[in-house]
């Protein structure tokens, strides 16, 4: 019980390592402006991509990435480049959406600035501080509202935006982009850590991992002693 003690508690650093913010995102928020990342806590890409699609009412990329932030937690990007009208009219891009990050601490950051460099996401042409972050009922959607005042229009790029969470590990989620129509697919989510074995069980893989050798060894000898005793010419010694 021990070793599960210990786990337990490494856990509950990794949940309590983001500092306070102003941007905290609880279920239920909306209207949470959106802070300024510091790039020093950026860290290490971890995965990205672009999704290019084209609905009703608009046409873009979504650049979506995750990053482990120097505090050893997960941030999860979006960045939404408008390339044009959509199949039947053309309208701004007023939300982004991403899911799920049901049960995770959520902070809202933003980088108006090239957060990668040589990568997919780019310096904002649509000035990111006036969006702001908002978050479901139960906590399982976060989304960007730019709604009225300062919708992603024409050919415009969004600012980079940051979902900062206490999340160690990702795995598929999905993201949706919403004005007159919407575009959705595949994005990445906040995802549990893979169960570690109490000592318990590591103490019962270890006994069954040398009963197997026993019996293994045990079948080597018969085999040996039997190959032994039919050697020709052997027989009357």
């Amino acid at each position: 019980m021990k070793f599960r003690s210990t786990v337990i508690a490494v856990s509950l650093m990794s949940a309590t390592a983001m500092p306070a913010s102003a941007s905290l995102l609880t279920p239920s928020t909306k209207g949470t402006s959106f802070t300024t990342i510091d790039l020093a806590t950026q860290g290490m890409l971890l995965v990205s991509k672009s999704s290019a699609a084209q609905g009703l009412t608009f046409a873009g990329i979504t650049n979506l990435a995750v990053y482990q932030n120097t505090l050893g937690t997960l941030d999860f990007y979006y960045q939404f480049e408008r390339t044009g009208a959509g199949t039947i009219a053309s309208d701004a891009i007023e939300t982004i959406t991403g899911s799920s990050f049901v049960n995770y601490v959520v902070d809202a950051l933003v980088n108006d600035a090239d957060p990668d460099g040589a990568g997919a996401f780019e310096a904002s042409t649509n000035v990111g501080a006036v969006a702001t972050a908002q978050r479901n009922d139960s906590g399982s959607v976060v989304g960007i509202d730019f709604a009225s005042a300062n919708p992603v229009a024409d050919n415009e790029i969004s600012a980079t935006y940051i979902f900062r969470t206490n999340a160690t590990n990702y795995a598929l989620g999905t993201f949706g982009v919403i004005d007159g129509s919407t575009i959705s697919g595949q994005g990445f989510q906040p995802a549990a850590a893979a169960a570690v074995p109490e000592a318990s069980t590591w103490a019962m893989m270890l006994m069954g991992f040398g009963g197997l050798g026993a019996v293994m060894r045990g079948r080597r000898t018969r085999t040996g002693k039997a190959g032994f005793a039919a050697l020709p010419g052997m027989a009357g010694e």
